[in-house]
């Protein structure tokens, strides 16, 4: 006789099934470049700091903390729990709207979606505590929209005021939120009135009290972030090709299979506009989660066309919020063709799973590597989550941490070195990033402090002619060798190391600590 899954125990099973697959990842690859320099960073607590809003970056601060530890998989165990909650906050928005199975189906596919359930849903990143955050957002004003009694609780838009406060400390992303909400509301006839009341206004300034470090830390810092941001999307030109490029990336991020019915979704529900009436409630749903799904998606695509930069997932808190057109759609489609459609889905979970597996298991051991050695013939991808965890030991083998050298701190000349060095060195020694674009390492040290010290400097980035480079601020620089980087006990790529004596205590740097030439230093 069949188990028939009721969609409550099915999406329990999703979550659970999920939740397993990316701890057994998490625990089996190291840390990638960007949650190598979110973890050396968040050691040093801040109201906010230079890429983004400080969210992921307390999370990482408070974990560490409570547990004592930096491995892999306890600083990525609470973005798993995020995620968990986001899915299950997929399951119940979608079906409140759309009927518990299309819900089902919404939780599915958002977890085999590989921008999702793969980097969002179990990297140390900001998109974990974002998608969160809008999905109780987006739950709570569904709370109050559908179905359509004329009332409003302040309560409900406090709490929502609250977590868009917390969407905006994960990533500024979440402000788009507030223009969807705004488009939906004004373009919506019945919907009008609700902008003559107290509540999205009360929701909006709670927002802005959650946000407030952010602000406070900028206007101490030239409004760095907000500059460093901003530049992302200045106009250089007209860039067709790289637009189309860039919605490329996007399927592939999202996975091609998944991505053009969820844009076929999305388009044909803001092709419909917004419902005539407020007795067509289908439409009013569907174009309430396009409004608020537009922002992202529509935004961070049409930049890329004046040549803004335009990372693939950066549209990804947009699609998260067409998950529920896709679900309700799969309902509709199951009763026309059921074998094909659940072909669909089994296809879109296996290959999933299949990537993961291929891709997690050679950036565990490298085995593509050794099978085709000539596909990897001048670097491998999966370098960048290496944790370069031997490389405290090999520099000690080699008698640079001795009382003969006298190393007081350590030095990288990028900041995706400086997260390797410092996570692998587990911030025993205090680290400098010393280069233009330092990032959040620009704000962490004073050099004035280190004035007359000695240090290491180690990486792979912006070393070429580093004598020269380094000379005016080191009394003397000496090379001291080409150390491997390990994995599996196979030599992966090489990394130098200098020895730099009698540190003058400046370096020029954009923002964070411009020291400058002490008096009578040379």
């Amino acid at each position: 006789m069949p188990i028939i899954l009721s969609p409550y125990n099915a999406v329990w099973l999703i979550i659970i099934a999920g939740s397993l697959l990316r701890l057994t990842l998490g625990a089996s690859i190291g840390l990638g470049v960007d949650e190598t320099y979110v973890t050396a960073v968040a050691r040093q607590f801040s109201l906010s700091y230079f890429d983004h809003p400080p969210l992921h970056l307390w999370i990482i601060w408070l974990t560490t903390h409570i547990t004592g530890s930096e491995s892999t998989a306890v600083l990525r165990l609470p973005f798993i729990v995020l995620f968990a909650g986001t899915t299950w906050l997929m399951y119940r928005l979608t079906a409140r709207l759309f009927g518990d199975w299309a819900g089902v189906w919404a939780a599915l596919l958002l977890n085999v979606s590989a921008v999702f359930g793969l980097s969002g849903g179990g990297w140390i990143l900001p998109d974990g505590p974002l998608m969160f955050c809008m999905m109780v957002v987006v739950y709570l004003l569904s709370h109050m929209f559908f179905p359509q009694e004329r009332g409003q609780s302040l309560a409900v838009w406090l709490a929502a005021g609250v977590f868009l406060g917390l969407g905006l400390l994960s990533k500024y992303h979440a402000a788009l939120l507030v223009l969807g909400l705004f488009i939906y509301l004004i373009t919506s006839k019945d919907r009008r009135w609700v902008l003559a009341t107290p509540g999205p206004y009360l929701a909006v300034f709670v927002a802005f009290i959650v946000f407030s470090p952010v602000l406070i830390w900028n206007a101490q810092h030239n409004w760095v972030s907000f500059v460093f941001q901003g530049s992302r999307g200045a106009v250089s030109g007209f860039y067709p090709g790289k637009m189309l490029t860039n919605i490329a990336g996007q399927a592939v991020w999202v996975l091609p299979w998944i991505w053009l019915p969820l844009i076929w979704q999305f388009t044909k529900g803001l092709g419909r506009g917004p419902a005539r009436s407020r007795f067509n409630g289908l439409q009013d749903k569907r174009w309430f989660l396009c409004c608020l799904a537009a922002g992202p998606i529509v935004l961070f695509t049409i930049a890329t066309l004046w040549g803004a930069q335009g990372l693939y997932h950066w549209q990804a808190p947009g699609y998260l919020l067409v998950f529920p057109l896709l679900g309700q759609a799969v309902t509709g489609w199951i009763q026309f063709a059921r074998r094909s459609v659940r072909r669909w889905l089994t296809f879109s979970a296996a290959a999933f799973l299949l990537i993961v597996v291929i891709l997690g298991s050679h950036t565990a051991t490298g085995w593509i590597k050794t099978a085709e050695p000539g596909w990897f013939a001048k670097e491998d991808p999966s370098w960048e989550a290496l944790n370069w965890s031997n490389l405290p030991g090999t520099v000690a083998e080699k008698g640079l941490l001795d009382k003969t050298y006298n190393v007081d701190f350590l030095v990288a000349r990028h900041w995706i070195d400086a997260g390797k060095v410092d996570y692998a060195f587990g911030g025993k020694l205090p680290l400098m990033c010393l280069d233009d674009e330092a990032h959040h390492f620009a704000f962490m040290h004073n050099p004035a402090a280190f004035r007359g010290q000695n240090a290491l400097i180690i990486g792979q980035r912006n070393m070429a002619d580093i004598e020269k480079e380094m000379a005016p601020y080191f009394d003397t620089i000496e090379f001291k060798g080409n150390l491997p980087i390990y994995r599996r006990g196979q030599a992966e790529f090489d990394v130098a190391v200098y020895y730099a004596k009698n540190f003058k205590g400046y370096y020029p740097m954009k923002y964070g600590f411009n020291s400058k030439p002490i008096s009578g230093g040379s």
